[in-house]
């Protein structure tokens, strides 16, 4: 197992949204899986991306990865949303024991996206790359600079590789 830095002890919890779809996936596979690992099983599932982000995702590995957020929002649950609108979002809710795992990583942004890098948890610290004040301190929200560092800040990402195993989900439902 991995050491948490100090710093990542202030992370109460992480998120994972997927649609109610996926459920019996995630069920049947004791967990989430990335989608990599999914498309080589040849397995269908409702993707949070569409095919662009998707063949992004693919190209520069992040496919590899289970995407955790910081909070119960993420914008792109927004953008899904826009894109089909019969989607029924659920975040799970993922203790922070997973950043205990081998591997995990940190993303300035969405993975894919251009001006987004990734380094390891002990580098986020040492760099401040997570914006701790922005994510879980209140402020006045009606300042557009804050609202604008908020912004960023939720769309940083925890990558798991491969699979965030279901002992990890803490609100999983029944039935």
């Amino acid at each position: 197992m991995a050491t948490i830095p100090d710093p990542l002890q202030r992370i109460p919890r992480l998120y994972h949204f997927t649609d109610v779809k996926n459920l019996p996936k995630i069920r049947e596979f004791d967990g989430l899986l990335a989608t990599a690992h999914l498309r080589a099983a040849g397995e269908q599932f409702c993707a949070g991306g569409d095919e662009d982000s998707l063949s992004l995702d693919a190209r520069c590995g992040m496919d590899r990865y289970v995407h955790l957020c910081f909070q119960q929002r993420h914008p792109m649950a927004g953008r899904i949303k826009e894109r089909k609108s019969e989607a029924n979002l659920i975040y799970l809710e993922i203790d922070r024991a997973i950043l205990h795992q081998p591997g995990v990583l940190f993303a300035t942004g969405v993975g894919y996206a251009n001006d987004a890098w990734t380094v390891t948890l002990a580098e986020a610290c040492e760099q401040n790359l997570i914006d701790f004040q922005a994510l879980y301190t209140w402020t006045d929200w009606r300042n557009p600079a804050v609202q604008a560092k908020r912004r960023a800040a939720e769309l940083c990402e925890i990558l798991v590789p491969d699979y965030v195993p279901m002992a990890f989900i803490r609100n999983f439902p029944n039935g």
